[in-house]
């Protein structure tokens, strides 16, 4: 649950001040876990503010996949995910291959 930076900075205050986890969580209608969490990150991370959303770590796969991927498909339109697979640097699923090559303009789709 995302909570408003004026909502986040008065609850941490009223930890600050000595009142329970539980009595604040109920006072501000928000659940004991988030609250907890949101002391945690505060703690760990120095600031109030939520993660990010999105990817956390850099791709697997390279400039150099991308075009392997690229030749593959202009030599096989109808090829398979599962078939490209193989021929990456890297062992990843097929969810992965799939969203590279949307965002690469490619477009497997099967002529019947």
């Amino acid at each position: 649950m995302l909570f408003g930076p004026e909502l986040r900075k008065k609850m941490l205050a009223a930890v600050e001040r000595g009142e329970s986890v539980s009595s604040v969580a109920a006072r501000f209608e928000v659940t004991r876990r988030g609250l907890e969490k949101l002391i945690r990150r505060c703690e760990e991370r120095g600031t109030i503010e939520p993660l990010r959303p999105g990817p956390k770590k850099p791709t697997k796969l390279t400039p150099a996949d991308d075009a392997k991927m690229g030749t593959l498909i202009e030599a096989d339109p109808g090829i398979t995910l599962k078939a490209i697979i193989p021929h990456l640097s890297v062992e990843v699923v097929e969810s992965t291959v799939y969203r590279r090559l949307q965002k690469l303009g490619y477009s497997l789709k099967k002529s019947h």
